[in-house]
Parts: C-alpha cells; structure tokens; sequence
C-alpha cells in the first residue's frame, strides 16, 4: 500500500502535452456553447424590414457580450497555452489547479448568456465579474506553483534561466492585476455597470501586451530543445 502511494503521489507525472490537449478540448467546447446563446430570430410570421431590424437590434447585446468573452477566452487560451510551453514537468497538484481553471472557464457561456440578456443589470455584470475574477486568479495560482516548485524549463546558462523565470513572473503578475481590476468591477457594478465594463476592458488590454521579444525568442529556443 505505501508503495502504490508513494507511486501516486510523487512518481505518476501526467505529460505537458495530454493536459494542453485535454484543456483545448474543454476550452473548444466553451467557445462552442457560447455560440449557441445567440438565439436565430423567427422571421416567418414578421417579414418586413422593421421587424427584422427590431429583433436584430434586440441581439445586439447578446452578440457584444459574445465578442467580448470570446476575446477573453482566446486571451485565456493563449497564455494557458504559454504556460504549459514554458513548463519542464508537471505535478498532481498542477492538474487540480488546471482542473479548477478549467471549472470557472466552464461558467463563462453562462454569464456571457447573463450579461448578454440583462446588460444593464447590476448583479449580472457583477456575476460576470466573479467569474472572469476566479478565471484569472486561478491562472496566477498555476503560474505562482510552477515558479514556487520550480516547474519550468532550466538551463545551463544563468543569464537565461533568469530571462526565463522573468517571463513567467511576468505572465503571473499581469493574471493578478487582472485578477484585481475584475475583483473592483464587482462592487463598482452596483454603482454604474458602465464603469465596471470599463474595468472588463483593462484585463484584455494587459493580456494583450506583448512580452519582451528577446525573452520570447530565448524560451522559443529552450522549448525547442527540450522537445
């Protein structure tokens, strides 16, 4: 029994490449199920142009709040993606985190849907908010266990396994300004939901900068040659 333990807990490593693939797999699904929110207006018994307009008008706020989370979550993918690449091995603990990531990620077509149906509803926006707030946080978790228990890839010189480490420090510090920006967005949305969808913006703008480009090209190499 101690041995099967043993086994369990510090031998049995699940490989980079099954949990991106299994994590893809999830996250395609996601994206998937948010498409199906928009609902096809029933144009057979109102076919002049008003009413066409009308009920593409009153789509509009689901689409934008489609848009919007399918944005974030490509953003989301991409720097899952970014994390794994930058990884040396796993542990059991990094498949729960990746599990529990995965979890909040799921909820998003639900408040997407939310959102998208009361977009002036304080407690909708402040929902969204939640959710996207536990997402990156549980991202910046994933991020600060692979730094603590030394996860990424190393090398032999030390001028780039320190450009390496910067990098994922890097990715970790911008998930927990996001993680902060959302957390404020939950209160603000009882205030005015205009200022909280304000707050959703600066998340994707701090995702979307781009990291140094010498530090890129050097992790570019290491996982290259560690492959």
């Amino acid at each position: 029994m101690l041995t099967i333990f043993i086994y369990k807990n510090n031998i049995m490593q699940t490989s980079t490449a099954r949990i991106e693939t299994f994590s893809d797999g999830v996250i395609a699904i996601i994206l998937t199920i948010m498409i199906l929110e928009l609902k096809i207006p029933d144009f057979k018994t109102s076919r002049n142009e008003y009413n066409i307009s009308h009920h593409l008008f009153n789509v509009l706020p689901h689409f934008a709040a489609y848009v919007f989370s399918f944005v974030m979550v490509g953003i989301l993918w991409v720097h899952h993606h970014y994390l794994f690449n930058l990884l040396e091995r796993t542990d059991n603990f990094l498949l729960g985190q990746n599990l529990f990531f995965l979890f909040w990620m799921s909820l998003i077509p639900f408040v997407t849907g939310n959102m998208g149906a009361n977009p002036l509803l304080p407690i909708s926006t402040a929902l969204y908010g939640w959710v996207m707030l536990m997402t990156t946080v549980s991202l910046a978790w994933m991020r600060s266990h692979t730094i603590n228990k030394k996860l990424v890839h190393t090398d032999e010189e030390r001028i780039v396994k320190k450009k390496l480490l910067n990098l994922s420090l890097k990715e970790r510090n911008q998930s927990f300004i996001s993680s902060a920006v959302y957390l404020i967005s939950i209160p603000v949305a009882y205030v005015s939901v205009y200022i909280s969808y304000l707050c959703f913006l600066v998340p994707v703008i701090l995702f979307l900068i781009p990291s140094s480009l010498d530090e890129e090209s050097i992790a570019n190499k290491i996982i290259q040659k560690n492959n």
